[in-house]
């Protein structure tokens, strides 16, 4: 039986040029598969969000949610550095990588609102201080970094970046950046870990949003990451 979305719902979704194919509940996307190759198709950004429990996220909790995510795409400015693809590195544990980042889901901060978490010292926006934190306890060998755009600098010097253009390479345990590029807080606004991929939607688990780590599935689209970096 086909899933009813609710009216207020769906203009709600509109406005932030979501769409209605978002994933509620256990209802699909509908329409044609968004090729991962064509990295510069526009496509829903959010596919799907769980709540703390693991459940669908929705109501007001996931309006607010769409409502941040959508501000953070929105207030990206163009970056002035070319962001250029570079060969990849040595592999780490790939696993182990989601199996730590997996048992954070619900973490985050204490108290809510004040960016202080276990993943730093540091009172400060933490989705790049979680994901160095998790690849730093699966052995990779990178500082832990506040910005975002210091995780792909770092991977740019140890060649293990990639540019929007091959964003059809990513796979699981790499760290996509949101925004145009890693010159400045302005051009890379967030960062996330990949759990799992099938084809142009990737799984991510991801600090720092709405106070917590949450996963979060998202269409693989350069309209949203300017790039990732491999662990």
């Amino acid at each position: 039986m086909e899933k009813i979305i609710p009216r207020r719902l769906v203009r709600g979704l509109t406005v932030l040029g979501v769409g209605v194919s978002l994933v509620l509940a256990s209802s699909v996307v509908t329409g044609p598969a968004i090729a991962a190759e064509d990295p510069d198709t526009v496509a829903p950004a959010v596919l799907a969000v769980e709540d703390l429990d693991g459940r669908p996220l929705t109501g007001e909790a996931l309006r607010e949610f769409l409502a941040q995510d959508a501000a953070r795409t929105t207030a990206t400015q163009p970056d002035t550095v070319p962001v250029a693809a570079a060969p990849a590195g040595t592999l780490a544990n790939r696993d182990q990588i989601i199996r730590f980042a997996a048992a954070e889901l619900g973490n985050g901060e204490r108290p809510a609102g004040s960016n202080c978490t276990k993943y730093s010292s540091m009172c400060v926006a933490w989705c790049a201080l979680f994901s160095t934190w998790v690849w730093r306890k699966a052995g990779v060998s990178i500082p832990q970094y506040p910005f975002t755009g210091d995780v792909y600098k770092w991977g740019q010097r140890n060649g293990k970046s990639y540019s929007k253009a091959n964003l059809g390479s990513a796979v699981k345990g790499d760290v996509l950046l949101f925004g145009t590029g890693p010159s400045s807080p302005s051009t890379s606004t967030h960062i996330g870990i990949i759990e799992s991929r099938s084809g142009s939607t990737v799984k991510m688990i991801e600090g720092n949003q709405q106070n917590a780590v949450r996963r979060v599935t998202r269409t693989l689209s350069g309209s949203t990451f300017y790039g990732g970096t491999r662990p």
